[in-house]
């Protein structure tokens, strides 16, 4: 039979032209190719006969796309009188460079090629089995992983994709012979539990379904593509509230589950990896960061801008990735890179001045931030950055503008409020900080935060306006409850000491002498002695914060040498 449709294929018979003729004669010559040998005139094997290749039109691709595929093309017409083995070899690899590159038309006859070769070559048969998956041909991808199946019986990931594909052709009844060989290879394993949950649920054994992907979530707890089909399941027993709440944690149960859940599938593998292009590798670090891996970020970002130097946003990227990696010299000159081709890439000019401020150089830091809320003055971070640098270095009435500006943008802001706050303390506006205060914690009843300062503005302001004792004991009281910090210890005894009751103002601050003491910090305790010493002499407190207090010091933690010395100006 197979004979009869090659011949009807070779001499264009008129019942094969026009209905699906291209794909159908492919795949049957494939087919044909894989199993029958090629005879010559004497009854002798002969080389097969091959598909002719072009490569798709490149125009918009990448020069490094366009110089691979070239290289590979040029491959395979080199090795035109090669073995077999070469032949294949140079064949498949620009099937998979265009398969990478999703190319997959263009890739089909490479890699058909590269199979009709060599038979018998297990990757070949695997990558085609793939690409026709891709493509969507279910039934061309189910034939050729059986093929592969067949050269390499103790695959896994053959197998699984077997199952998988079987299953979104909807014939369940045929996949218990392979999820037999799975089980049998890898027992236990959360792959093979998702497969036989789906099997269950496509055979309406729904009670089989849970107990399945119900294993898979004590297996591995983040495997969100368990959560679909199991909501499917309780769905049809009728247990709606369990089926609406795997529903909200769903992410998907069919094509794609295998990867999330671990399968390691070394030769699809190696496709990912083979094409060089800017976009591969930022697809590969953007990977590589969603995991946490920042070095192999940095790795992958470097590559693209390797390929790409003039693309201002890799570099960025490559900057971020080097300081999330621990090396922020390295980000600097990335940095300033990406400025150099884009003087209006807003986030280059913010991460800039984070990485400035970091290393101590805060007037360069306030520049960027300032170019930053230029450039998109709807940033709330921008100009929460700037306001702390502004109020830092003294600055304190400029920052008033940017700390109200992040609160307009984004109401949640707490820190621009608080930023606000204490700015407003710093030039002795005493009573506009009590208002803004107050009006915080009617939007956040109980905020440490707040309630702490407003507690210590009353207890010590030196306005006689804005000072309450009784209130500032109940907030204190309130907050020694749940928040044992010197911060808080400190602010009950100025509460005590605006109340007179000046030997519970001398135990509270002792206690936060001693908790300074027992944390290593002795120059914290001994300047907690001044209010300590004051309480002694029956005097209440009169600062409510030292001017070496961290609140008026905002920002990040300067680490000397972070960046090398500040150029000079």
């Amino acid at each position: 039979m197979r004979v009869r449709l090659l011949r009807a294929i070779a001499t264009g018979h008129p019942n094969l032209i026009g209905h699906g003729a291209g794909r159908f004669a492919l795949g049957v010559l494939m087919a044909a190719a894989c199993t029958l040998p090629a005879c010559g005139p004497r009854g002798g094997t002969r080389a097969p006969d091959l598909l002719p290749v072009a490569l798709p039109d490149l125009d918009g691709a990448h020069a490094s796309v366009r110089t691979q595929m070239q290289a590979a093309q040029a491959a395979v017409a080199a090795a035109r009188d090669g073995s077999p083995a070469e032949r294949a070899a140079a064949y498949g690899r620009l099937g998979l460079l265009l398969m990478a590159g999703e190319y997959l038309e263009a890739a089909e006859p490479s890699l058909a090629n590269a199979v009709r070769l060599l038979p018998d070559e297990f990757r070949w048969t695997y990558y085609l089995a793939h690409l026709y998956r891709q493509q969507g041909d279910l039934a061309q991808a189910a034939d050729y992983f059986e093929r592969a199946h067949d050269r390499r019986p103790d695959d896994f990931p053959a197998l699984v994709w077997l199952v998988s594909t079987l299953l979104r052709l909807g014939q369940p009844e045929a996949v218990e012979p392979w999820l037999a060989q799975a089980r049998a290879l890898r027992p236990g394993s959360a792959v093979v539990r998702f497969q036989e949950g789906r099997t269950a649920v496509a055979t309406r054994d729904y009670a089989g379904a849970v107990e399945h992907l119900t294993a898979v979530l004590r297996l591995d707890p983040n495997a969100s593509v368990a959560h679909y089909p199991l909501a499917m399941a309780y769905r049809a027993l009728g247990d709606l509230e369990a089926a609406g709440y795997h529903l909200d944690r769903a992410g998907g149960g069919g094509e794609g589950g295998e990867g999330s859940l671990g399968l390691s599938d070394p030769l699809m593998a190696d496709v990912a990896t083979l094409l060089r292009s800017p976009q591969a590798h930022r697809g590969r670090a953007l990977e590589a960061d969603a995991v946490g891996d920042w070095p192999e970020a940095a790795r992958q970002f470097q590559m693209a801008v390797e390929l790409a130097p003039d693309d201002a946003v890799l570099r960025l990227s490559l900057a971020i990735a080097h300081d999330r990696a621990g090396n922020p010299r390295a980000a600097l000159p990335e940095l300033e890179a990406a400025l150099r081709l884009d003087t209006e890439l807003t986030q280059a000019h913010y991460v800039l001045g984070t990485l400035l401020e970091r290393g101590g150089r805060d007037d360069e830091a306030i520049d960027r931030f300032t170019v930053a809320v230029a450039q998109d003055p709807q940033s709330a971070e921008a100009q929460l950055r700037l306001a702390n640098a502004l109020r830092r270095t003294g600055r304190v009435e400029d920052s008033l503008v940017p700390y109200r500006r992040a609160q307009e943008i984004d109401a949640g802001v707490e820190e621009a409020r608080f930023g606000e706050v204490m700015g407003l303390v710093r030039l002795g506006r005493h009573g506009e900080a009590r208002a803004r205060l107050e009006a915080a914690l009617r939007r956040r009843a109980g905020h440490p935060l707040f309630a702490t300062a407003l507690a210590r503005l009353l207890a010590a302001s030196p306005d006689a306006r804005v000072r309450d004792g009784r209130r500032a004991f109940q907030l204190a009281e309130a907050l020694v409850a749940e928040h044992k910090t010197t911060d808080v210890a400190e602010t009950m005894a100025m509460a005590l000491a605006e109340l007179g009751e000046f030997r519970g103002a001398m135990e509270w601050q002792q206690l936060a002498v001693d908790v300074a003491n027992d944390a290593g910090r002795p120059d914290l305790a001994a300047r907690m002695s001044d209010n300590l010493a004051r309480y002694r002499r029956g005097e209440p407190c009169r600062t409510p914060w030292r001017d070496d207090a961290p609140e008026h010091r905002p920002g990040p933690v300067v680490e000397p040498g972070l960046l090398g010395p500040a150029p000079e100006r």
